[in-house]
């Protein structure tokens, strides 16, 4: 994997925060291997990307052909597939693939479609700034063509001794096709479905909901899932590191248990195969952005209760659930 991580941060949780100190890559990057090597002719300066073409469908890895060698005096940017879902903003956490081409040679560099793992990072720290450059204001679901100079690639590090390795040097264009595979979605976006159900209403005001249960119902003995929001992002996998903004109300008494909303960060990533069984059936297939109420009969939640926090056995709960992000375990960056 090349060295995209410009600054170390582990995103084990939705309010990481960069690291203010600079850090060498813990991986090095790898030429992937070709079967031709493209035929060069003088260096050329580009002021624009309307000579590179970029073939395949989203999702799959594209082939990129141009003339080279060549340089940009500007990082430029192209949206090649519009995407449709959550915003990129300047903090935001996505998933991607990509890969990498340097401008000088013509020579694939790095592919994460090549090493079958998409890369998660977070603007404004993890990687390279022509990445932050080129996908702020894109969309979930869309494909972008960069060309980024070297002051906004990998000069500053090659300035202090660091080695980005895969033969790039200072002053090299790159050229990648990155496809925005999830962005963390900031609150539900998508298709209201429902305003609440027999068991629950719930009002949203400036953006924090509130739950509040419907006197004289009878807890259902059933797993209960009623979509509110159909998100517009990909769907959450079984497999799958999740996180989201949630409400957990106790049905017999109305107590809140717990409510991410109000406490000003959503829930960290945990592994969906660690939640509690009626959690793992509402959101497993369940598409970013989408917002749950769930009714948890005790037997799918604490048969024996749980200590922090406080649950009583058997209880009865109530969640709402805003699905903000997931993705592949693999895809996280290691600690650097």
């Amino acid at each position: 994997m090349i060295g995209l991580f410009a600054i170390g941060c582990v995103f084990l949780a939705v309010g990481c925060t960069p690291s203010d100190t600079e850090t060498t890559p813990t991986d090095t990057p790898t030429a992937t291997d070709t079967t031709t090597t493209p035929t060069l002719g003088e260096m050329q300066t580009i002021d624009n990307l309307d000579g590179i073409t970029v073939s395949g469908d989203s999702g799959t890895e594209p082939t990129v052909d141009s003339a080279y060698p060549f340089n940009v005096t500007k990082t430029l940017c192209k949206t090649l597939i519009e995407g449709t879902g959550a915003e990129v903003g300047d903090s935001s956490i996505l998933d991607t693939q990509y890969v990498g081409i340097n401008a000088s040679t013509g020579e694939t560099f790095d592919s994460s479609w090549s090493r079958g793992q998409s890369m998660v990072g977070q603007m404004g720290g993890s990687w390279i700034a022509g990445w932050d450059i080129c996908l702020k204001g894109q969309k979930d679901g869309g494909r972008v063509l960069m060309a980024i100079t070297g002051a906004d690639g990998y000069d500053d590090m090659i300035a202090q001794g660091q080695d980005p390795g895969a033969g790039i040097s200072s002053g090299d264009t790159l050229v990648f096709v990155v496809d925005i595979l999830a962005v963390e979605y900031t609150g539900p976006q998508g298709q209201h479905l429902a305003d609440g159900n027999q068991w629950a209403t719930v009002t949203d005001k400036d953006g924090i909901p509130t739950v509040s249960l419907i006197p004289g119902t009878t807890a259902p003995t059933d797993l209960q899932v009623n979509v509110l929001i159909q998100g517009t992002g990909r769907p959450v996998l079984a497999s799958d590191l999740f996180v989201g903004d949630f409400i957990q109300i106790d049905f017999a008494t109305g107590k809140e248990i717990d409510n991410s909303f109000t406490d000003g960060s959503p829930s960290p990533y945990a592994m969906l195969a660690n939640l509690i069984p009626g959690l793992r059936t509402a959101i497993e297939g369940q598409p970013l952005g989408s917002r749950l109420l769930v009714i948890v009969p005790g037997a799918q939640a604490y048969p024996a209760g749980n200590a922090t926090p406080s649950v009583s056995p058997n209880a009865t709960l109530v969640f709402l659930i805003d699905i903000l992000f997931s993705c592949d375990p693999a895809s996280l960056p290691s600690s650097s």
